[in-house]
Formats: C-alpha cells, structure tokens, sequence
C-alpha cells in the first residue's frame, strides 16, 4: 500500500513538472502569464473537511450555487441541503414526474434540468416549472449553464446511434458540436458536461471511455483516456466532471475511487485516490475552488481541500 501511494506522489510530481516545461507547437496550449502568477499548487493529501449525507442512493447530481448545495437523484425532485441542519430543505417537481436527468443553476439562481424521456429542457421560474427547450428526436442527458448566458445540452439521437451537444439561448440554437476536424463524431455517449474558466467545453463519454474537450468555437482540443495511469488504473471510466479558478479539469472515476486532474491541455497533474472515496460520480467545485465529490451508492456528499 505504501508502495502505491509512493508511485502516485512521483506520477503527480512528474506530470505537473511535464505541464510546466512542456514546450507545445500549438500556441493555444501556453499557459497566459496572468494564469501563471495566480497558480495555486496541490496538497500532497487532500482533507477531507465536511460529510454531507442525503437521501439520494444512487446520488446522481450535485451542484452549488451561492453556497448552498443542490442535489438529485433516482427520483422527481431536486433538492437543497441546509448545511446549519444538515437537512433537504427545498425540493423542486420534474413537470413530467420523471427523474431528472441532469441539472444547472443560472446565475439568477433559476434551476434548468434535462428530462431525457419527455426529450425537454425545463426551467424553475418563481417557483413555476415551465418547457424551455423541446429538443425533437434527441434525447437530453447532461447540461451546464455558461458565461456566454446559453445553456449547453449534450444528448444522444433517439436510435442512440449519434452524439453532438447544442447551444441554445431561449429556445434558439446558439451552436453545435459533433465532429472533430476530421468529420470523426466527437461523442458517442455524453453522460457530464461543463465549461472550463477559458471557455472550453469538457465532455465525459460513457461509451468512448474518455474525456473530450473543445474550445468555444468547437474546434477538438484533445482526449483524456486515463492511460498516463494505466499501470495503477488499467480502466477508466469517467463520470462527473468540475473545473477551478486555475482551468484545471477535475475528473470522477468511479470504479478506481479516484478523481483525475488535468490541466487546459490535457496533461494529468494530480489525482485524488483518498481512501475515503466510495465511488465518486458527481463534481462541483466551489468558488473557493472547494471540491464537492457525490458517491454514487452512498448517497453522500464529501468537501475536499485539495489546493493550497
């Protein structure tokens, strides 16, 4: 065992050496100046600072909005924990009855979620629940709220044969991503969604086994397969994904109870393998760069420090 947490200290170091002297022929991959004077360097070991528990299992979705953490799950409603009272004070009804598939908070604080089987976007609005986006022949499984103040929504074709992730603002289509340059499907089976603090758009994918990501303008970054830690992890299977201040791209894997850090050019950096993990699913990072980790089966939430 402690042979192993040794191996993971010297991966760590080797890779965030790797990302500071790697010299890329792509310019978009330099680190700007202002990045470099505002980095904060990992915690050898994480803490783990508070345990949260809910009555989600399995605990699907997490998400945080001007300190308050929001939940769901296997059921209809989405929820908010009282952090005083450690108890779900505010519970929001799907339109449909169905669970929901995914959710985001808008800066204004409205709640939208996907609904794969009625294949809507739904908005909270005054304590009303209203149709947004009627997506047609698609199905919606993941979404995130961005800067830019459109609603990105990943989802798969009714026949579940294509994959692409759509912009809208209203119910308009603000842009689409689907094939890299190459005309090759950027997704197969987009299950986590987010926008990193450079605009990027960070897809983890259930069938490819792999994170993609692409900039604002959807041109293909790179992919993230877990292999620069086969030898520990000789699966991968990514799950829920956040990202911090410093652009960095956090990454749930489940089946290895760890959580994979990349920078903005794909390189990992750390990883976070406390043995308190129980199958980390759902991310979110909060805007003290404070990670939230949902385990999946348990039903908790666990507070990580992380950064120094």
């Amino acid at each position: 065992m402690l042979i192993i947490e040794f191996l993971k200290t010297v991966w760590s170091w080797f890779f965030y050496e790797k990302r500071e002297h790697d010299t890329s022929t792509d310019p978009h991959n330099k680190r700007p100046k202002s990045e470099n004077l505002c980095f904060r360097t990992f915690l050898n070991r994480p803490e783990v600072e508070e345990v949260i528990a809910t009555d989600c299992q399995p605990l699907w979705r997490i998400n945080i909005w001007n300190r308050q953490v929001f939940f769901s799950g296997d059921d209809k409603c989405i929820k908010r924990i009282d952090q005083t009272l450690q108890t779900c004070k505010y519970e929001v009804a799907s339109l449909s009855g169905n669970s929901p598939d995914d959710f985001a908070i808008e800066k204004s604080g409205e709640i939208v979620y996907a609904d794969w089987q009625e294949r809507t976007v739904c908005r909270l609005t005054n304590g009303a629940v209203e149709t947004i986006i009627n997506i047609g022949a698609w199905k919606p499984w993941a979404l995130c709220c961005t800067v830019a103040g459109d609603i990105l929504v990943a989802m798969r074709s009714r026949d579940m044969k294509h994959a692409r992730v759509v912009g809208y603002k209203g119910s308009q289509k603000t842009r689409e991503y689907r094939f890299d340059n190459n005309g090759h499907p950027l997704y197969a089976s987009p299950i986590f969604i987010v926008e990193n603090n450079n605009q990027d758009v960070c897809v983890s994918d259930a069938d490819y086994n792999r994170v993609t990501v692409v900039d604002q303008n959807g041109r293909f970054k790179f992919h993230y397969n877990g292999r620069q830690v086969s030898t520990l992890y000789p699966t991968f299977y990514p799950k829920g994904l956040a990202t911090d201040s410093q652009c960095n791209i956090l990454v749930a894997d489940q089946q290895n109870n760890c959580i994979h850090i990349l920078d903005r050019v794909g390189q990992l950096v750390s990883f976070i393998a406390d043995s308190s993990l129980d199958e980390p699913y759902c991310l979110c990072v909060g805007s003290e760069d404070e990670l939230f980790v949902g385990e999946y089966h348990q039903g908790k939430i666990k507070k990580l420090k992380y950064l120094q």
